[in-house]
């Protein structure tokens, strides 16, 4: 079998091992094939406090816990997961002492309850709609830090862990950004 036929069906067949309440799902890609391994992408903040990231881009917007802030890009037609973005600007957060989770380098997909459309989006409900935050560290987390699944760093400094097909919690590496972050 082509090693490209190959990699299709193994993303047919972790589609099928995910189980979803809501017709929404994450799948984990293999690590053999990760698009970002190599890659030289970091965060950086805009002017009105929007943080950016200058990687791979995606034309698909998933909000995670129906907040407009916290928004995962997505390529609508591979769904693979590219990076995270948010506005920062009066952002309620917890100041935390995080932990990142172990993780592998591996491919994060989206699946959506219909076909993903470029330039559309989507909410994304079952996730914990809170923010932490570790100064020390600059780790920003949306989500529950300390969710357990499996964890992937599926582009540079950003970790999303995956629990059932679910997303539980997502920790940005925020340590290339000069001087303090202001959330208020």
């Amino acid at each position: 079998m082509a090693l490209g036929a190959w990699f299709l069906n193994s993303k047919k067949d972790k589609k099928k091992e995910c189980v979803s309440t809501n017709k929404m799902y994450f799948y984990i890609g293999d690590s053999k094939f990760c698009r970002f391994k190599s890659f030289n992408s970091s965060f950086y903040l805009a002017e009105d406090s929007s943080l950016l990231y200058d990687g791979l881009q995606g034309d698909y917007s998933v909000l995670l816990g129906g907040n407009w802030r916290f928004e995962l890009i997505v390529d609508s037609e591979t769904g693979l997961c590219t990076h995270m973005q948010s506005f920062l600007k009066k952002i309620e957060v917890t100041v935390a002492n995080l932990v990142l989770p172990d993780s592998l380098f591996k491919d994060l997909y989206f699946v959506g309850e219909s076909p993903l459309d470029s330039g559309g989006g989507c909410h994304y409900y079952p996730f914990d709609d809170k923010a932490f935050w570790d100064e020390k560290k600059k780790i920003l987390c949306y989500g529950d830090p300390c969710s357990e699944g499996e964890a992937v760093e599926f582009t540079p400094k950003t970790i999303a862990v995956i629990k059932n097909g679910q997303l539980k919690s997502v920790f940005l590496i925020l340590d290339c950004i000069d001087g303090d972050l202001q959330f208020c």
